[in-house]
């Protein structure tokens, strides 16, 4: 006759199976998890690098654009970058564009200065940014 405690473990040496492959599942599912996560912050990382160096440029051709003097701001329509910003390179397909226009019909000798970058980002989708200001002639009349 078995005693109780070997009783016990007979009627449970199945179920010790049972239990791992069920901890090995909810082991794996939460591994998985974590690597769809980082991959997940990954691609974050990539687009907030992207846009960083996307506004370091626009920012520097405004400031280029704000040094020139007032006379030199031709209206234009697509007009490239004067300024140089090497990171730009890192962005796939990027196309700069400058529009200078007269402000409210050129009377308050002011210029409307749109500078945008257009690139390629991640999944073949378009991204642009763009910065408007307004340059005005601070020359002697």
């Amino acid at each position: 006759m078995l005693n109780k405690t070997e009783k016990l473990l007979k009627d449970r040496a199945g179920l010790t199976l049972i239990e791992l492959i069920a901890a090995l599942f909810v082991l794996t599912v939460g591994m998985f998890g974590v690597i769809q996560m980082y991959h997940f912050g990954i691609d974050k990382m990539r687009a907030l690098n992207e846009y960083a160096i996307a506004m370091r440029a626009i920012q520097n051709e405004v400031e280029t654009l704000r040094s020139v003097p007032f006379s030199q701001l031709d209206n234009t329509d697509s007009g490239q970058f004067r300024s140089e910003t090497p990171e730009v390179a890192m962005l796939v397909n990027a196309t700069p564009t400058v529009t200078i226009t007269d402000y409210a019909g050129g009377a308050k000798r002011l210029r409307q200065v749109t500078v945008s970058l257009r690139w390629t980002g991640e999944h073949g989708r378009t991204i642009e940014k763009k910065v408007t200001t307004l340059i005005a002639d601070k020359g002697q009349r």
